[in-house]
């Protein structure tokens, strides 16, 4: 054999007598430590398995309805034993809450009492329904949600309100129908009619651990003011919106949640001097926006602009050079207001009174007086007419008062001589003003040396549509 392994022809070895090397028999033994079986878990970690931690009393878990008994229900709360709602707890929840629990619900529960031995795990689904109800409470206190809750009760210091489980307070000093209120009895009768009735309010406070939850309406009542404020626009309309008060300078009405108010001069197209002798609380009227001003939580409305604008047709009724009767409703340094008809006034310019007033209307006319007048000019886009009480004839103003002054002489031979005519029947409205018909053609009077009632004479008059009496017009 060694002469054969000499001449290069050495027998091939087998593998199983091969040498085994360091590193195949490290592999060799892991592989077989793999294929061996290794127990599941060690003794430890059996024993902290069936080991766990009792629930102690008053802490609040959440588990899955098992099971629902006429008597019990069964809660699976993650541990080796099942939590028992017991009959006593289940009949202080409402029966409607009580009927929607089904099994495979998830349900928050307090443990009312830490088990020893084989005892039961009892636990409370009315105080874990209250620990949500806290949760909720507190996230719309950061949210500044409004809810509205139901009034349950009432108590010296304001209203009990019901919120889940848990009943809230609301202090008469944040519901604004008992502000300020030292009338003792009719405070408790407006909290007893409250009772019963829906409320809207915000949650100011919330302390579980005092066992306080504090509502608002006037928070809550602010808040949607403001929101309504901001959903105006000018222009809108609101049909039969209900006055709510009616004050010297105006009446304020309800837009739904906001108030809004109507000056006196926006009531009518006439003048209105007391608002009271038109309206009351309760009262319904259609009124429109005309501003909303949010920096200064105003809003103005009018009831004019819905009513028949008397300007509008004001051409169908007059022209220029009829002469017309009036009243004079207010004296300015340039001139006096005459009203012709109910919300339509018109300038009588100083320069149009007569010559012996020496620039001062009230040497003329006084407010009230009963005038005549011949129009000038009528402009309807400007509400705006120009008058003057010098341009009518001596023969009209004779005429004119003489009517006035004897009743007898108030026949139709009188108004013919005046140039007079009574307001149509069609007009029965008692602020309508009779039109004096005009004589065309015809020139003021003139008489050397005479003098007349309210001033006379043919000289043009000046303009009177200045800057000064248009602004003071309209």
């Amino acid at each position: 054999m060694e002469d054969e392994r000499q001449n290069g022809n050495a027998e091939a070895v087998g593998p199983e007598e091969q040498p085994i090397t360091s590193d195949q028999n490290s592999a060799a033994l892991e592989e077989s430590a793999a294929e061996s079986p290794q127990p599941s878990e060690s003794f430890k970690e059996l024993l902290e398995d069936f080991s766990y931690k009792i629930p102690e009393r008053g802490s609040v878990m959440q588990g899955t309805v098992l099971r629902i008994d006429e008597d019990a229900i069964i809660v699976d709360v993650g541990l080796k034993r099942d939590a028992v709602v017991p009959q006593r707890d289940l009949a202080s929840l409402d029966r409607e809450k009580l009927s929607k629990i089904k099994v495979g619900d998830t349900v928050t529960v307090y443990v009312t009492n830490t088990p020893e031995g084989d005892e039961d795990l009892l636990v409370s689904l009315a105080r874990g329904i209250e620990q949500d109800n806290w949760d909720e409470a507190e996230k719309h206190l950061q949210d500044g949600d409004i809810l509205e809750l139901e009034v349950v009760d009432e108590n010296k210091g304001g209203l009990l309100v019901s919120f889940g489980n848990l009943r809230g307070f609301v202090p008469a000093s944040q519901v604004p129908e008992l502000r300020r209120l030292n009338d003792r009895q009719r405070l408790y009768r407006l909290k007893q009619n409250m009772v019963g009735q829906k409320m809207s309010v915000k949650v100011i406070e919330v302390d579980r651990h005092r066992n306080r939850l504090v509502f608002s309406a006037a928070a809550a009542m602010e808040e949607q003011r403001r929101k309504r404020l901001s959903e105006l626009q000018p222009g809108q309309v609101f049909r039969q919106a209900r006055v709510v008060s009616v004050v010297n300078f105006g009446v304020f009405v309800d837009l739904g949640g906001v108030d809004g108010m109507v000056h006196l001069s926006q009531l009518d197209w006439k003048t209105v001097a007391n608002p009271a002798a038109m309206f009351k609380p309760g009262d319904k009227i259609d009124v429109q926006v005309l501003e909303v001003d949010l920096e200064r939580d105003r809003i103005s409305l009018s009831r004019k602009a819905l009513l028949p604008n008397p300007w509008e047709s004001l051409q169908d009724r007059y022209r220029p050079g009829d002469v017309v009767q009036g009243t004079v409703t207010r004296l300015a340094d340039f001139g006096a207001f005459v009203r012709i008809e109910e919300g339509v006034e018109g300038l009588v310019h100083v320069s149009e009174l007569g010559y012996s007033s020496g620039g001062k209307p009230e040497e003329v006319v006084s407010i009230g007086e009963e005038v005549l007048v011949r129009i000038l000019d009528i402009n309807p886009k400007r509400e705006r007419i120009s008058l003057s009480m010098r341009r009518v004839s001596v023969d009209k103003q004779i005429a004119w008062m003489a009517g006035k002054a004897s009743p007898a002489s108030a026949s139709p031979a009188a108004d013919e001589a005046s140039g007079a005519k009574k307001a149509p029947a069609s007009k029965p409205s008692p602020a309508a003003e009779p039109k004096v018909e005009s004589v065309k053609g015809e020139e003021p009077a003139r008489e050397a040396g005479s003098a007349l009632p309210q001033g006379s004479g043919d000289q043009a008059a000046p303009e009177a549509d200045s800057d000064e009496t248009q602004s003071a017009q309209s």
